[in-house]
């Protein structure tokens, strides 16, 4: 599924193919900044929250890079004119790190910017920040760095971290010191054994270890706001009866899950009182995206085969 996401030759054949549209709208918000936000309004009609991003990754290009960054400029105004979170996602390597590190700090700054004013000219009412997403582990100093420039800026931003690389023992104690957003992600990378877990067994304990930190009362004294990205509803039971032990109340911490995956148990987690945020993509490249979600559970290659059968 990989290779197929990264072909341009597949890429281009597939978006181009009508019948297959039922397949991006399964995982994709829209192809535009006003259908994303559109799809965004439904969503907090059913108490979920949404984190935007604008699908592309590891852009060399910088009229691509230049086109992402108003892309994310226009969503992020146009939720808050919709008085929904001002939460946007961004790839360090969308924004111009392919090219070089001071190329996407001054992107991200922008976009963080962007945020603050915002975000500054409604009620607050939720959690604003652009979320630094991490990527593949050749690019983890670069992006934490990035992180730590924006937050000693004082501007509004979280981090992504990976559970499953060897060194969040150590990266992650730190970035609770800092207090803020964190969102906990298992990682989906295909990282050699030097550098990452290799089996669900191990990735899932990090997991749980990870999650066990960021829950403990010092992490709350210090100002962190907890995201769990996960699916695994066993993990989140478990976290779930973790923050209550600790003290946590349910607006103190919240989870993060895909949009168009496990969309039942996404409403059955709001009726329970829990807070739950979708990562809502949107744009024209959806192929890449929506074949790896594919590639990550047999449930959804059992759509896209629906989707390919399909006649118009």
């Amino acid at each position: 599924m990989i290779r197929l996401a990264r072909s341009r030759r597949v890429t281009a054949l597939v978006q181009g193919q009508q019948r297959l549209e039922s397949l991006s709208r399964r995982f994709v918000g829209g192809p535009s900044a006003s259908h994303a936000v559109e799809c965004a309004a439904e969503l907090r009609r059913k108490g979920i929250a949404a984190s935007m991003f604008f699908l592309g990754e590891y852009v060399t290009d910088p009229s691509v890079v230049a086109v992402t960054v108003r892309q994310l400029t226009e969503v992020i105004e146009l939720t808050a004119e919709h008085d929904l979170d001002v939460c946007a996602s961004v790839d360090p390597t969308q924004i111009g790190l392919m090219i070089d590190e001071d190329t996407a700090t001054r992107n991200a700054r922008v976009l963080a910017e962007a945020v603050a004013q915002a975000a500054g000219h409604r009620p607050w009412h939720g959690h604003d920040a652009l979320m630094v997403d991490m990527e593949d582990a050749t690019v983890t100093d670069a992006t934490l760095a990035l992180h730590r420039t924006l937050s000693d800026a004082g501007l509004p931003v979280a981090v992504t971290i990976q559970a499953y690389l060897h060194r969040t023992r150590d990266d992650l104690p730190e970035l609770i010191a800092r207090g803020g957003w964190i969102r906990l992600v298992k990682g989906a990378f295909a990282e050699p054994a030097t550098v990452a877990a290799r089996h669900t067994a191990d990735t899932d304990s990090r997991y749980r270890q990870a999650a066990a930190l960021l829950l403990a009362p010092s992490s709350r004294d210090a100002g962190a706001y907890p995201v769990f990205a996960t699916h695994d509803h066993r993990i989140i039971d478990e976290i779930a009866t973790l923050a209550a032990a600790n003290g946590w109340p349910p607006d103190a911490y919240e989870f993060e899950m895909l949009f168009g995956v496990r969309p039942d148990f996404q409403q059955e987690l709001v009726r329970r009182g829990h807070r739950v945020r979708v990562y809502l993509p949107f744009g024209q490249a959806w192929f890449p995206y929506s074949i790896r979600r594919v590639g990550e559970s047999p449930r959804n290659l059992r759509f896209a085969v629906s989707a390919v059968a399909r006649r118009n």
